[in-house]
């Protein structure tokens, strides 16, 4: 994992990640973005992604998780999947400045905590608005 800067002043931080078993080869970009009110944005893209179902027969979907020091997880939503092209796709809201994404296979997408098998754990900071 490593942070980028991005140029022009933008109040932006770039990750790229590689998701772990058994999701292999799947690579994550995740750019969070500060507007000047102080909302945050998240836009995560995924390459090179495993259809969920070829992993395990029993697995519907990935779905993206936030956890902030001391809070539980919340869904953030559930990943836009293309099996055609590989990949996957979310734009989210966030109120909180340092947090850990994760990204579970699910059988059941209603769930309320990731219960699934995690194939990405990565903390991060937003850049400060």
């Amino acid at each position: 994992m490593f942070a980028l800067p991005l140029l022009g002043g933008c109040k932006k931080q770039k990750y790229e990640f590689d998701t772990k078993s058994p999701a292999h080869a799947g690579q994550a970009e995740l750019v969070l973005a500060v507007d000047k009110t102080g909302n945050g944005t998240i836009k995560l893209e995924f390459t090179h992604l495993a259809p969920p179902e070829r992993i395990d027969s029993s697995f519907r979907s990935y779905v993206v998780w936030a956890q902030s020091d001391g809070k539980d997880p919340h869904k953030l939503g559930i990943l836009e999947y293309s099996e055609k092209k590989r990949t996957g796709t979310l734009d989210a809201t966030f109120s909180d400045d340092r947090m850990k994404i994760i990204v579970t296979l699910e059988k059941d997408t209603s769930v309320n905590m990731p219960v699934g098998t995690r194939v990405l754990e990565q903390e991060v900071t937003a850049p400060k608005g």
